[in-house]
């Protein structure tokens, strides 16, 4: 399972290094200066936003990721974090960086649907 973990973690760091275009920085965002016309502004602008959408969803990825691995080497793994029960083998193989249990995680949802709603 830790190498498994690592790997992933590997792997989310190697995604996080996608760029927009072949010749640009991680960092550097699609351009909005010097367009062409409206379309192609509108076009960027919606680059811009998955760009955006993109970077964050891979952070929280390797943010996770790290997470499960400090809590391998503490001991922790594979213990939810909420009633301290441990964590059916079956979820940490289809999701390796959960740290809930399916009933604490069934319970959190609910609860984010309701101050939602």
């Amino acid at each position: 399972m830790q190498e498994m973990l690592r790997k992933r973690l590997i792997d989310a760091l190697d995604t996080c290094r996608l760029r927009p275009c072949p010749d640009a920085e991680l960092d550097e965002q699609p351009r909005l200066d010097a367009c062409a016309d409206e379309n192609e502004f509108a076009s960027r602008v919606v680059e811009v936003g998955l760009h955006l959408a993109l970077r964050r969803r891979l952070e929280e990825r390797r943010s996770e990721i790290e997470a499960a691995l400090k809590r391998l080497d503490t001991g922790s793994y594979g213990n939810c974090e909420d009633c301290g029960e441990e964590i059916g083998l079956a979820r940490l193989m289809a999701s390796p960086t959960a740290h809930l249990c399916v009933h604490c995680q069934a319970d959190n949802e609910r609860s984010l649907l309701r101050r939602c709603a």
